[in-house]
Parts: C-alpha cells; structure tokens; sequence
C-alpha cells in the first residue's frame, strides 16, 4: 500500500488502515515567512518530507461577531524598550468599558499580557452585555489552501473555543477563582460562547466544507490550572456538541491539549476527538506512549509526544532514541503522526544546535516511519 499524505491523514481521523505513521512538523506550512534565514533549510526539508497539516483560519469572532469594528477599539503604544510595543484593546460594552493590554515583540519573541480585561465578577456580566450577530464565512480561502496543498497534506479550518475564548480575557488566576467565587456565571459565559461556536462551525459545514476542523484551549481547564470536574462542566459538555456536529456531517475533529492529559484520554474519545495532540511525556507532561497506547488502543488518533526542549537542547544520539521509542510505541496504534509539543519556529535567535536538530528530527523522524511502512 503507498498512499498520498493526504489519504494517510485523513485514513488516522477516520481509523482505516495506512501505509506508514505520518511525519509532521508542527508550524510548517508552504510559502511560510521565516522568523530567521537560519530556519530555510528546516522548511525546505519539511517541505520535502513531512505530510502536511495547513491551517485556514475562519473569520468568527466569538464576543460580538459583525460588530467587532464598532464595538472592540485596538491602539499601539510605544515603550521605553524599542523592541516591544502594547495593544491596547478596548470592549466597548453596554455596562461600561473593558480595558486589556498585551506586550508585543518587534521581533518575533513571544508576547505578554500585561493587563487583563476581565478583573471582577461584575465584568463577565459587562462580557455578555455586548451584543451579537453571527460573522458570515468566506469558503474561498480554505479552498484556495486546500487547491495549494493538494495530495502533500491537509486544510484544518480553526474553529475558536469557547472556554478559550474567556480564558484569553480573564487569566487563569482570576479563572480560577470564578470558577469557585462565580461559577454559575463562568458556565453561563462559556455556555454563551459554546452555542457560538456550535453555529458557526455548522455554518461552515452547510458551505460544503467537509473537512477536518481544529481547536486549542481545552489545556487551560486541566489540572492543574483546573479540575478534572472543571473538564467536564466547562468543556467537554460543550465542545461534544461541536464534535457531534461535525461528525454527523462526515467530517473530523483535532484537537490540541498540552500538559498532563493520561486521566483525560478517555474523555476525549467519549467527547468524539479523532486525534489528540502533542501527548506530551514527563515532565511537562504524563503520557507514556507505549502504555497509553496498549490501554486505548486505535480508538483515538495520536499526534506528538516529542517534547520540542528535547529538540532544542537534547543530544544528537539522545533524541535519537526519543524517536525510536515514540515511532515504535506509536506505530502499534495503526494511528500515529510523529510530531514536536509545538511550532518550531519560536525562536527569532535559533542555535546552531536546534536548527541540526530539527534537521535531525526531519531526517531521522522520516526515516524512522519510513521503515514501518506495510505492504
């Protein structure tokens, strides 16, 4: 059996037979912008030899939708510090204004929230006072991605999420702290923001765009930011009927949940998760793939369990053999993708030592699936 990639990934979300594990290099897509010269000749070996997962991001927003433009004011200010710069976003809400200010990098680094907008219980009340009309949705950029990939990969249209998208506004300090202070409210806000998402995403389905569809977020509800109680209240009765959606229309589901996730597989799989994604090991997170391999078997898609520290400061022969390991354990499911904990390129100053190992990653990782292949 030789399948495309395409065919290869789609056959992991839907648990039919393939040929090899698949190879992906999280962050990589064509006709990517490089943070550094020093990153080309990771990306034009990606580009050679990784299945390709391209995101098309869909244009909802999921706290006052068209009236995004009259309602939510964006400035940048200038800092003491040439290289960082603050937004300063601005809700414009029927019960008074919500302020939130998050530090940008001229230059690549990561970015800071320095100022929350939601601080006080009273503010999820001043949230839900905006008001909303569902964003239309344009199919014609997924499809030009899709024309674009063609058979190297697939298009994963973004969907937000609902806990997510408080989260972003309220930290998970203050998250915390409502969800024992206010919790009816917090669930009331999420519960809000579910039925969004829900719509839109059947929105996109009923254009025709039956295809998988992805989303993060579900991290910031576990232990131990939160409870496993928290999990199911805040996320899994909502995001299951995104899911159901999705499915009962033919299409897929991935999802993204870093940190210790081996309690939480098995939700997953209940809540409808086709693959689950980056199964970090020790010590960021729990899962021992060849064990959580052995308990679940082929009932989920697994995606990960490179940790990306391990690519940045790890020995040549030491990730080596975190490859063997990953490849062998994760083969056994019949729905494996070898992947990193995270988008490569991070790092506006990559070493000499990650970029080899990256390289090293494509090169090995590559080889390594290449030698499971049936048939």
């Amino acid at each position: 059996m030789k399948l495309t990639s395409r065919e290869r990934i789609m056959r992991i979300f839907r648990n039919e037979e393939i040929d090899k594990p698949a190879l992906k290099l999280w962050g990589f897509e064509p006709n990517l912008k490089l943070l550094n010269p020093a990153y080309r000749p990771v990306i034009e070996t990606a580009a050679e030899k990784t299945d390709w997962f391209v995101n098309a991001v869909s244009s909802m927003n999921i706290y006052c939708g068209k009236y995004a433009g009259q309602l939510i004011e964006r400035e940048y200010y200038e800092t003491d510090q040439p290289i960082w710069r603050d937004l300063h976003t601005t809700f414009h809400t029927p019960k008074g204004d919500l302020h939130g200010v998050q530090r940008f990098s001229t230059v690549g680094e990561p970015s800071y929230m320095m100022e929350y907008m939601i601080k006080e219980p009273e503010d999820l009340d001043k949230l839900l006072s905006m008001p909303y009309e569902e964003d239309d949705y344009d199919a014609a950029p997924f499809y030009e991605k899709k024309a674009m990939v063609g058979e190297r990969g697939v298009v994963m249209t973004y969907l937000d999420h609902a806990g997510y998208a408080l989260q972003r506004i309220t930290g998970s300090e203050n998250l915390a702290y409502f969800s024992v202070d206010c919790r009816e409210k917090v669930d009331e806000v999420i519960g809000v923001f579910g039925k969004r998402v829900l719509s839109y995403a059947k929105k996109i389905l009923a254009a025709g765009v039956i295809e998988p569809f992805m989303w993060v977020g579900p991290e910031l509800f576990t232990p131990p930011l939160l409870s496993p109680k928290d999990f199911d209240d805040f996320v899994f009765k909502y995001d299951k009927t995104v899911c159901d959606a999705i499915h009962n229309a033919g299409a897929n589901v991935w999802v993204h949940c870093h940190g210790k996730v081996a309690e939480l597989v098995g939700r997953y799989i209940e809540m409808g998760v086709d693959i689950l994604n980056p199964l970090e090991p020790p010590k960021n997170g729990d899962i021992n793939l060849k064990k959580i391999v052995e308990q679940y078997g082929n009932r989920i898609g697994w995606e990960g369990n490179i940790e990306i520290q391990d690519i940045l400061q790890a020995q040549p022969k030491h990730l080596k053999t975190l490859i063997d390991e990953c490849v062998e354990a994760g083969n056994r499911s019949g729905r494996f993708v070898l992947c990193p904990s995270a988008g490569f390129m991070e790092y506006p100053r990559p070493s000499k030592e990650y970029i080899d190992n990256l390289l090293l990653y494509l090169n090995y990782g590559f080889e390594r699936v290449e030698a499971c292949r049936r048939g």
